[in-house]
């Protein structure tokens, strides 16, 4: 796990519990997938995941990446649908990043993502540091 936190940031506006949900979704999804991928390619590969916040004006960035297997495609499209998961039986609901989704956007924020197959995906949420009416 690597860490870069912005110290300059202020307390946001929003219930932690949001965000403790928002946050355990995404780490809790970049590290199975970098652990699928060490039990495919061995002592070869070292997994990563990595967060990093940073003040960007009036907002805040959040960014979770892996180095994992990356999305498909035709899974990019479906990610936020609830009830959607690649995961097997009794191992995922689909929900996490579909409620993820729901609760940065309610707090007026934006949760995004890009990836490249076989090799990274990167999450990255931006909340208001001052809450617009």
């Amino acid at each position: 796990m690597e860490k870069d936190f912005d110290l300059s940031l202020e307390p946001l506006a929003i219930p932690a519990a949001d965000l403790n949900n928002v946050m355990c979704s995404l780490l809790s999804n970049a590290n199975q997938t970098v652990m699928q991928k060490k039990m495919l390619l061995g002592s070869c590969y070292k997994p990563v995941v990595s967060i990093k916040t940073k003040n960007i004006g009036q907002q805040l960035e959040v960014r979770v990446k892996d180095n994992g297997e990356g999305i498909s495609q035709q899974v990019s499209e479906k990610v936020f649908t609830p009830f959607f998961t690649t995961k097997p039986p009794g191992q995922g609901t689909g929900l996490g990043l579909s409620l993820s989704h729901s609760i940065i956007t309610q707090h007026q924020g934006t949760l995004t993502f890009t990836t490249k197959a076989q090799e990274y995906t990167e999450f990255v949420v931006t909340l208001p540091t001052v809450m617009r009416g």
